[in-house]
């Protein structure tokens, strides 16, 4: 319903000579919008609606049909949105070699056992049972 209120206003601003009349033109201009860009955001809609109004899009020669509105949301996702997904897939990238780039300590064995405890171990393990019944360490 936003969208179709979003568009009658982008139709009565620009007032085009032949534009969308109907309320099925309407309509379908909306589905098409959904259906061949279901990734843009309300904030990206209003932004390319505002650039039409301003005439960031180039001259539309008195007429605003579907066909048009798509080519001008195309536009502005071949310019505008792919340089911000690049800026912003560069920027998670470089975050993630910051994460990376933090380089482990080898492990110190000798530290491990000085600061481990001097207690002897408590019984035999299983190993140590196991060699004693097979005789293994005669």
């Amino acid at each position: 319903m936003w969208l179709m209120v979003e568009v009658g206003k982008l139709i009565k601003d620009v007032d085009a000579k032949k534009t969308i009349d109907t309320d099925e033109s309407l309509a379908f201009t909306c589905r098409a919008i959904l259906e061949e860009h279901p990734t843009l955001k309300m904030e990206e809609l209003v932004i390319i609606f505002n650039d039409i109004r301003m005439g960031k899009f180039g001259k539309l020669y008195e007429r605003l049909k579907t066909a048009e509105i798509l080519e001008c949301i195309r536009q502005y996702e071949g310019d505008t949105r792919a340089e911000i997904m690049e800026r912003n897939a560069h920027q998670q990238k470089m975050e993630y070699q910051k994460k990376s780039d933090r380089r482990l300590e080898p492990l110190n064995l000798a530290a491990l056992l000085d600061n481990c405890p001097d207690e002897e171990p408590k019984g035999q393990g299983i190993g140590t049972q196991l060699r004693n019944r097979m005789g293994w360490d005669k």
